[in-house]
């Protein structure tokens, strides 16, 4: 029986939620890791000791990719922007068109040559909810390939910093995966600064959806993860699906929630995470054409 699981979103894939067509988090993390051993995981090197990252989540992409060009552009023109992390439910429909549209213009910005970037310029992504829901799994794996893995990216003076991907798309991590990010994170004294991103938040709200409970992780988990974030000195913990801003500090570490990218009228917006001596970031709102 799938779990059921409602979205922190305006648009609900009623059948997903009750007959999810896509696989339980156990069975897809054993895909994500054989894919990772398979063809091993991002490292970035040379790059600037100050450096920054664009992080969005939930650009519930349909027909239309223009906040999301917005959103990479506006990376890809700073000049100390290394890459881009978008967080989840890449997807508003079923289907392949999504993920497709989001490959081709990921792909668009691999390709354009910027002398600062040094060829770095790209985009990393995670598994969010819509994903599954919307019968997207498969598309999803098609086009992206893994959802539980890490980046690493080594500076010219020789720190490293290390940022891990997470997927969380039936609210919960499940054991396979927290036992991966616990061997990760058993590693942490040979990082400069450790980020952590997944979809699913891990508190429980409401703001405007009161008449639907919010997908959060099981009890147990929740206080397993965070315990393991505080022991690890983990630098700053991403998550999205609640479309709202919204910042805690538990122990050492701070968990950030991102705005969501497209929706209806509002005004999107993102993080910028800077990364050098210390690790920082602030909210970005998403500069619209007129």
């Amino acid at each position: 029986m799938a779990v059921v699981l409602l979205a922190g979103c305006n648009r609900l894939d009623v059948t997903g939620m009750f007959f999810s067509s896509g696989s339980h988090t156990e069975d897809r993390v054993a895909d994500w890791l054989a894919w990772n051993e398979e063809h091993g995981q991002p490292v970035i090197a040379d790059v600037p000791d100050n450096y920054r990252v664009f992080v969005c989540a939930d650009p519930h992409i349909n027909d239309d990719v223009s906040r999301v060009k917005l959103f990479l552009e506006a990376e890809h023109n700073d000049s100390q922007g290394l890459f881009s992390m978008i967080l989840g439910d890449i997807s508003n429909e079923s289907g392949e068109r999504p993920y497709r549209l989001l490959d081709s213009l990921i792909g668009q910005f691999d390709e354009m040559y910027c002398p600062v970037h040094a060829g770095h310029d790209t985009c990393f992504v995670c598994i969010g909810n819509h994903d599954i829901y919307f019968d997207c799994q498969e598309y999803y794996k098609q086009y992206f390939h893994t959802s539980t893995y890490t980046v690493t990216v080594q500076t010219v003076s020789g720190a490293r910093d290390l940022f891990v991907f997470l997927d969380s798309g039936n609210a919960t991590h499940g054991r396979r995966q927290l036992q991966w990010l616990k061997e990760v994170l058993s590693h942490r004294s040979e990082y400069r600064h450790v980020i952590v991103g997944t979809h699913t938040c891990l508190f429980r709200t409401s703001y405007n959806y009161s008449t639907t409970p919010a997908a959060n992780l099981p009890e147990d988990e929740y206080y397993e993860l965070v315990k393991l974030m505080d022991d690890s000195q983990v630098n700053l913990f991403l998550m999205g699906h609640f479309h709202h801003q919204e910042q805690h500090m538990i122990g050492q570490v701070p968990y950030v929630m991102t705005d969501n990218l497209n929706e209806g009228g509002d005004t999107p917006s993102y993080l910028v995470v800077d990364c050098g001596e210390k690790v920082s970031y602030q909210y970005q709102e998403l500069a619209l054409s007129e």
